[in-house]
């Protein structure tokens, strides 16, 4: 009978202490990421692709219509939900003047939102931009 109420006090404390460890489990916030592809639609140089001033990668690669996510040849990057600046430029090797293009992208959860960078200007600054969104 000892044996039974030392048993019972030392579950009672093991249960006591697994709940009070458990207790911040549950109040952390789960984010789901989202991500940007960068491609382009022109045969040009290779572009370089920023994100809030890092360097993500190179565009080396260029298709006629919206790629998939992650295409071959595009800049897919991989973030936290919020709004970001990027800044794109090209890296022309005949010593021309190179095209730029900048902006700001809100990631969404489980999305994929592909950014198409196009030579044609639309708008006031830089060149044109082509948006598809997809989801994850």
């Amino acid at each position: 009978m000892r044996a039974l109420k030392i048993l019972l006090t030392l579950l009672f404390f093991s249960a006591i202490l697994l709940l009070d460890s458990c207790d911040g489990l549950f109040q952390e916030e789960i984010t789901a990421d989202g991500k940007l592809t960068f491609w382009s639609n022109f045969d040009g140089p290779p572009i370089d692709i920023y994100i809030d001033n890092v360097m993500y990668g190179t565009i080396t690669q260029y298709y006629k219509t919206s790629p998939g996510c992650e295409a071959d040849g595009s800049v897919t990057v991989t973030l936290i939900p919020g709004t970001y600046n990027f800044f794109a430029v090209e890296k022309p090797n005949d010593g021309s003047t190179p095209r730029s293009w900048d902006g700001t992208k809100t990631v969404e959860a489980y999305q994929c939102t592909l950014i198409g960078l196009s030579p044609e200007k639309k708008g006031l600054k830089g060149a044109g931009f082509i948006d598809t969104f997809c989801l994850l």
